[in-house]
This record gives structure tokens, C-alpha cells and sequence, in this order.
């Protein structure tokens, strides 16, 4: 049991006295999956929007808020330092309301990325930002598009993750549909009980996507590339107290140079940790987190990856994690037994 519930990153405390008994402490993490987002509300409900597809805010007030927006062929636009951003409204995509925010005194544009295409989602207030718990939804509700996830908020209620891809699909502003249905005849002809694994995705600068499954993340963080520093000829960051250091994990896969620390884009680090250490493996992009059978169908020869699955009907390359790790510092796991 203690070897099972370490591997989720939990404790095991076993405290015996004699002539009055022995406790037994179990720790177990909530969820291996905490993630920045920004609380907006609509229509007076909140709804959670993962950081990572957030480019910038904007509000409109009074005569700027008419003026500013545009229409073509019926559609809703907002003309953005001379480009012209589709805007999708929040509450109708929902079918919480059918008012127009053209009514509204002020306009509260939040402009994400979707695909690789801005777009602008306007909502009725933006709230904050805090780092949420991602909460898998039922699987009665795994077919809405429009929602990633849930999350419990500190007055215990509870506020939907939207899924910006999903969204910007059913407002039609970026084309197709991701797969609801496995795009292949053997996917197809799984059984309806086959284990689905959580997995998250990410992109390299090679742009090709791999998958790791989410029960070997422990957070997703962003950091500015200022606050990089150097130890020991590896690149590391003050983390929580700490010194994290950091795998480019683009550059171990595909020999490349390593990552340009200049530029004003941050940081996208998945963090590991075991046995009380923790390191950083840096990507280009995170895309998402999803649910689906991993079964690896081609497996590699290659240094850190374990082989290719099918993955919302496209080869991805699943990590190895553990492999990477050891590459980039043969130490790490001898420190974590030691530890």
C-alpha cells in the first residue's frame, strides 16, 4: 500500500506507542493538476479560463465601446491595433441569455488564442485570478465541448473551466470540430469500458505534439525567462523556497540548440516531483488536458520518448518522463531514494 499511494505523491506516517496503539496517517494529494486561470462571470455565473490561451484584457466604456465594435455580415468584430477580432459572447454560446452586450455601458473583452487564431470572448465582469483545481467533469457531461473541467472555489461552489478550443469551435470561429468520436477503425472498435487515462498536451518547437499522463504532473506553471538563473551549469529557478531546475525537454529530443532566454513570452514548465524533489521540464506550449485510452502503437528507439499513439485522431508522441529526466541529470532518482 505505501509503494501505491507514494506513486500518486502521497505519504504513508505509521506512529506505534506501545501499551497505546499505532497510528496510521495517509496523505493524499486532492489532484495532480493545478492550473493559473482567470474567473470571469456571466450572466451571474463564474466560469473558470485556463491562463494559457489568454493573450490580454480589454474594456470598452461609453462612446469607445459603440465605436470600437464592428459588424461583418452580421457577425460582431472588434478592429484591435489595426486587426479586426471576431468576438464571441460568452452568454449566448451558452444559451444563458440572448442579450446583446451592444446594449451594455461598458464592454469587457477577454482576447484568447485558439488554434493559433485570436479571438476576442466577451463577458459581463472579470473577477480575478487565482490557480484552480481541475476537477475531471462526469462522464455524463464529457461530450460538452465547451467545458474542460470544474473547479471547487474558496466559497465551495463550484466554477465551470471553459475550453477555449471548444468554444471558439461552436461560435465558428475557428474551422472543424475536435473529434468527439475515435477517428480510427481499431479506436472505433474498443470497448465501450476500456480505461481512459487523463492526459495533458503539449507542443515542442519542433511543433510536434506529445502527451504525458497527468498523474505524472504535479503542477503547470509560467514563468518570465528575467527571473532564470544558472547553478552548477543548469539552468534553474527560485521555485516556493526552493531551486527548481529546468529540462528543455525540446532541445533533449531533437539535439537542438537550447531555447533563446530572450524575449518577453514566458515560460511554460511542467513540474515533476518525487520524494520531495521537484524539477521543471520546459515546453513550447501547453494545449490541453483530456481524457481518452492511451494505447502506444509504435514504439521508439529514441531517447525520452516511450513510442506514438493515437491521440484525438493524430500520432502523438508519449514522454517518458522518467527517461527524460535521467538524461538531462543521472542523479535525480538516486537523490529522490536517498531522500
Amino acid at each position: 500500500m505505501k509503494t501505491n499511494v507514494e506513486k500518486i505523491g502521497g505519504t504513508v506516517d505509521v506512529q506505534s506507542k506501545e501499551g497505546h496503539g499505532t497510528t496510521l496517517r495517509l496523505k493524499i494529494p486532492l489532484t495532480l493538476a493545478i492550473i493559473p486561470a482567470l474567473i470571469v462571470m456571466s450572466e451571474g455565473q463564474r466560469f473558470a479560463i485556463p491562463q494559457v490561451s489568454l493573450l490580454e484584457l480589454v474594456r470598452l466604456e461609453g462612446a469607445q465601446a459603440k465605436a470600437a465594435v464592428e459588424s461583418i455580415h452580421g457577425a460582431p468584430v472588434f478592429r484591435l491595433r489595426e486587426s479586426l477580432l471576431p468576438l464571441v459572447q460568452l452568454n449566448r454560446s451558452l444559451g444563458l441569455s440572448n442579450a446583446s452586450f451592444t446594449e451594455a455601458d461598458a464592454i469587457n473583452i477577454v482576447v484568447l488564442e485558439a488554434d493559433d487564431r485570436p479571438f476576442g470572448l466577451v463577458v459581463d465582469a472579470v473577477t480575478d485570478t487565482e490557480e484552480i483545481v481541475v476537477k475531471p467533469l462526469g462522464k455524463e457531461l464529457k461530450r460538452l465541448s465547451t467545458f474542460a473541467g470544474a473547479a471547487i472555489m474558496g466559497d465551495g461552489k463550484v466554477a465551470l473551466i471553459l475550453d477555449v478550443l471548444g468554444v471558439a469551435q461552436r461560435a465558428n470561429v475557428v474551422s472543424g470540430r475536435r473529434d468527439l468520436e475515435p477517428a480510427s477503425e481499431e479506436a472505433a472498435a474498443r470497448a465501450p469500458g476500456d480505461d481512459k487515462k487523463a492526459l495533458l498536451l503539449f507542443r515542442l518547437r519542433s511543433e510536434a505534439t506529445v502527451a504525458i499522463p497527468l498523474s505524472m504532473v504535479t503542477r503547470l506553471e509560467e514563468f518570465p525567462r528575467h527571473a532564470l538563473e544558472c547553478a552548477g551549469g543548469q539552468k534553474v529557478i527560485q521555485y516556493r523556497g526552493e531551486i527548481l531546475p529546468l529540462i528543455d525537454v525540446g532541445a533533449l529530443l531533437v539535439d537542438a540548440a537550447p531555447r533563446d532566454d530572450a524575449g518577453d513570452a514566458p515560460l511554460q514548465v511542467v513540474v515533476y516531483s518525487e520524494h520531495g524533489r521537484s524539477v521543471g521540464l520546459v515546453v513550447e506550449r501547453i494545449l490541453d488536458i483530456i481524457e481518452e485510452p492511451l494505447s502506444i502503437v509504435h514504439k521508439s528507439n529514441r531517447r525520452g520518448v516511450l513510442g506514438a499513439a493515437i491521440i484525438q485522431g493524430r500520432v502523438t508522441e508519449v514522454l517518458d518522463v522518467q527517461g527524460v529526466i535521467r538524461v538531462a541529470d543521472p542523479t535525480f532518482f538516486d537523490q529522490s531514494d536517498a531522500a
